[in-house]
């Protein structure tokens, strides 16, 4: 993720974050403000997600789907991702 216009944009996935994903992911990611904790997805998440702090894809493991490093999780923003803020297709996927 790097700063552009007074938002985010994801290399990754070659899009645009908007305002509220910005500051929710600024405050997890970044400031790293403790998160209330989150459900488990039943499922794996279609599709490659990159962590907002450190670049890395995402993995699935235990219904969250969270960065390797440890710098947190995006199960609660799947759905503003995929249905809000859509990714570019990336070839190979």
């Amino acid at each position: 993720m790097i700063a552009r216009n007074n938002s985010m944009y994801c290399e990754g996935g070659q899009m645009m974050l908007g305002k509220t994903l910005f500051v929710r992911f600024q405050s997890r990611f970044i400031e790293r403000v403790p998160e209330e904790p989150l459900l488990r997805r039943m499922n794996k998440p279609r599709g490659q997600f990159f962590c907002p702090s450190c670049g890395k894809r995402l993995k699935f493991a235990d219904g969250y789907l969270a960065c390797p490093e440890g710098h947190g999780s995006l199960n609660d923003s799947v759905f503003d991702l995929n249905m809000l803020h859509a990714h570019d297709k990336i070839k190979g996927e």
